[in-house]
């Protein structure tokens, strides 16, 4: 469980990632300066602002009626020119941390940097001449401060200078024994993509002004002198030092002018540091290790032997063979790591890029890409064992809710709420796009509320947990069925749909043209079908809103099947249209089969045949993060070997020192960050995901057992993975057959359900922690 090297960082992406949910850093480890990347979740550009376009209604309807007509170029200028807003704002680097460090003369070796994943902690070690230097670092939650140690075998031989660097507006001072960076965010920050002349925008109204940040640095040493420089400090002669680094905005909520009504945040930084007192290196490191590990244990995997003594770029160079099984062992534990290091209860949601981003613009601005991306950010937050950190993305909906009734209202004369491809720390709701030509085919799609409340109802069924389905859950379900009912209409045949709708980000040809807008999608009501039905379940398990419920039962009875193309493949738009590009990285219309459950092999062969054939007529080439969705497809197809083999792709190397090619195959780069290219670490978390798939898979009433186990994996075992229906789940394989199953229930009630293996069923009872052993003979 370590990720490890023999040289420094050259560029970012070869850096070691640490994090505590809301202060993240990137650990470049070089002898003479050693660099760390700083992120803070809240830091984003801009304020509270509403970007709803009044009148907008009108023009949806337009549109839908002229969609009604095949007119389906012409619906899409018409929603183009009048209904898409601004874009969203930008994830925010917040500066770096660079110490300049000061050797004895002689040659650097013995260097070893490495990160480990049952620690979360990174560490480094060389010599120069005959001087040994160690450094440790980790991000303390229970202290919410980052921590550094740095020492040498002999005394007096730690010497540095500390600074900071900053692409924002602030300033760098000191001031008793504390480096302070204090700085501002920028109120507009156009996103990379855009071709603007001015894209950084600061704003000298106090209304329009954006977020207030700081960084505050102290230093303790065991020896030696510590000085105040004007911009640093400087320490001679230590035999040790260890650095304590606090970071805050003045970020209070979606809804709060962060100038004007933010949080205090220089003192709460300097209440970080104050808490921290006396307490040395040992005691934090502790601390952090014990809270760090409560999450992290409780799932382990075994997958097979590996080549643990090779640096980790040379276990990633021979990819494509079949021999260091334990990379994937590796791969899944550290998308855990990932998720426990960028969303903790009380942070922020995972962006784009977890917490980790060095540009002032970044790629699609790390923002919250809600048509596939931060959904699949926590697809492992349940299976693996990480419930608690679901919890951010529970209360960014619930905020959603508030900006999404007033988008909901004004664009589509709609209860309920809605949200579309983008959102962002201000829970932007509006469709984006900027009345941009070609913009509707990613910035017109108002289904990301319905997926994203699919993770609340998720929450509840792995959980049990009917408070929360009460308080939380149902209110978010609730008000996004809300929407869909109140836009649903008839189709020529009487059936109800969404209509205009696009499958995201993809294109179809029509009349010799390339066109986004049809009258509906295959993705679209595959979301309002679970939406309804999700919300359905919630009102008879919490026994309310029966007139509710009497509305959604009569909607759901009329909503369209599925269709078949000629080609044998599961249709994406409502009838059969060319695609502009048949090997598009979106499986949108495969949304049924995963992350949905209404496609299965055992229940509906026919349409899951379909899901086949459309993964072939795809191909297995695409981004990091589509090749994530691939696997899980395939796994839930139960073809081991196909999932396996594009689970392979996830360990492409990406040589990030390279131009940026977005169009280049998915991969990841030497800090194992998922690569799209550029890096999105929903690359790393849906690929968590998708192994987990690969191993357990459950619905609300069946849990099956290695259902897409590959020869590769042959002999291994997994425990702490967690099903639906409340329950652990820790299975033991030889020689690709299952061993030993023992699942062990989490939940109070008594329920009944059908554990499956190899095409063999068996009902069992499980009641409150009990435990039910099962062995292939049992099937």
């Amino acid at each position: 469980m370590e990720l490890w090297y023999k040289k420094p960082a050259a560029y970012w992406e070869e850096a070691l990632p640490l994090g505590n949910g809301r202060l993240g850093a990137m650990v470049w480890s070089g002898v003479e300066q050693e660099k760390i990347s700083l992120n803070e979740d809240s830091l984003w550009s801009g304020y509270p602002q509403s970007h709803d376009i009044p009148g907008a209604e009108k023009y949806y309807e337009e549109a839908r009626r002229l969609a009604r007509e095949k007119k389906y170029c012409e619906a899409q200028a018409l929603i183009e020119e009048n209904v898409l807003g601004q874009y969203t704002q930008s994830y925010l680097p917040l500066g770096e941390l660079i110490l300049d460090m000061v050797h004895p003369e002689g040659e650097v070796s013995d260097y070893r940097r490495w990160l480990d994943l049952e620690k979360a902690m990174c560490g480094l070690r060389y010599s120069v001449g005959n001087v040994s230097y160690a450094r440790e670092a980790f991000v303390s939650a229970p202290d919410q401060v980052m921590v550094m140690r740095i020492s040498a075998d002999k005394a007096g031989k730690v010497s540095l200078r500390a600074g900071y660097t900053c692409q924002l507006r602030a300033t760098v001072s000191t001031e008793d024994g504390c480096m302070v960076l204090d700085g501002i965010a920028p109120s507009q920050v156009d996103p990379s993509y855009v071709n603007s002349e001015d894209p950084v925008i600061y704003e000298e109204d106090p209304k329009k002004k954006g977020m207030r940040f700081c960084a505050m640095l102290t230093i303790r040493q065991k020896g030696g002198t510590v000085r105040q420089l004007p911009e640093g400090l400087e320490v001679a002669g230590a035999d040790s030092v260890t650095l304590y680094l606090a970071a805050r905005t003045s970020f209070d909520g979606p809804f709060r002018q962060p100038f004007l009504e933010g949080k205090p945040y220089r003192e709460n930084c300097l209440k970080d540091l104050r808490a921290v007192g006396e307490s040395g290196y040992d005691a934090l490191a502790a601390r952090h290790v014990e809270d760090y590990r409560v999450y992290f244990d409780r799932v382990r995997i075994d997958l097979g032997a590996g080549r643990e003594e090779l640096p980790t770029p040379e276990r990633l160079a021979d990819w494509e063979q079949d021999v260091d099984p334990a990379r994937y062992a590796l791969l899944f534990q550290y998308g855990r790591y990932l998720l426990i290091a960028s969303s903790r209860p009380g942070t922020l949601p995972a962006n784009l890029q977890g917490i980790w981003n060095q540009h002032l613009r970044a790629p699609w601005s790390s923002n919250y890409t809600v048509n596939i991306n931060t959904e699949m950010n926590y697809w492992a937050a349940e299976t693996a064992n990480l419930a608690q950190m679901h919890e951010p993305l529970m209360e960014f909906l619930d905020n959603l809710r508030v900006s999404g009734a007033r988008t909901a209202r004004a664009h589509y004369g709609a209860g309920g709420f809605v949200a579309h491809h983008n959102s962002d720390i201000w829970c932007l709701s509006n469709p984006v796009g900027n009345r941009g030509k070609g913009t509707a085919v990613y910035a017109f799609w108002p289904l990301s509320a319905g997926w994203l409340s699919a993770h609340a109802y998720d929450h509840y069924l792995f959980s049990g947990d009917e408070e929360f389905l009460c308080r939380t859950g149902y209110p978010i379900i609730r008000d996004a069925a809300r929407f869909f009912l109140d836009v649903l209409s008839e189709n020529e045949e009487g059936k109800l749909i969404f209509s205009p709708s696009t499958s995201p980000e993809n294109n179809f040809l029509y009349g010799g043209k390339r066109c986004a807008v049809s009258e509906t999608t295959t993705m679209t009501m595959a979301i309002v079908r679970e939406t309804l039905g999700n919300a359905a379940s919630c009102c008879r398990i919490l026994g309310t809103d029966s007139r509710f419920l009497e509305e959604l039962e009569e909607a759901l009875g009329r909503l369209p099947s599925y269709k078949i193309g000629a080609r044998g493949e599961l249709l994406e738009w409502n009838e059969e249209l060319e695609e502009s590009e048949p090997a598009h990285r979106h499986t949108s219309h495969l949304y049924p089969l995963y992350p949905g459950r209404e496609i299965s092999v055992e229940e509906t062969p026919e349409l899951a045949r379909a899901c086949a054939r459309t993964l072939e007529l795809r191909g297995d080439e695409s981004t990091g993060w589509a090749l994530a969705w691939r696997i899980s497809l395939w796994a839930h197809l139960r073809d081991g070997e196909r999932a396996y083999r594009i689970l392979k792709k996830q360990l492409r190397p990406i040589d990030g020192s390279s131009p940026l090619n977005y169009m280049a195959g998915g991969g990841c780069y030497p800090n194992m960050f998922g690569g799209h290219p550029p890096f999105q670490i929903d690359s790393n978390f849906g690929t968590c995901a998708s192994i987990a798939e690969m191993l357990v898979q459950s619905t609300e009433k069946s849990v099956t057992l290695l259902p897409a186990l590959p020869k590769a994996f042959g002999t291994g075992m997994v425990s702490g993975l967690r099903a639906r229906g409340g329950m652990t789940v820790d299975i033991s394989f030889r020689d690709g057959k299952l061993e030993k199953a023992v699942l062990t229930g989490t939940m109070p009630r008594e329920r009944e359900f059908t554990v499956c293996y190899g095409g063999s069923r068996k009902q069992v009872r499980l009641a409150g922690e009990e435990r039910i052993v099962l062995t292939e003979v049992d099937f």
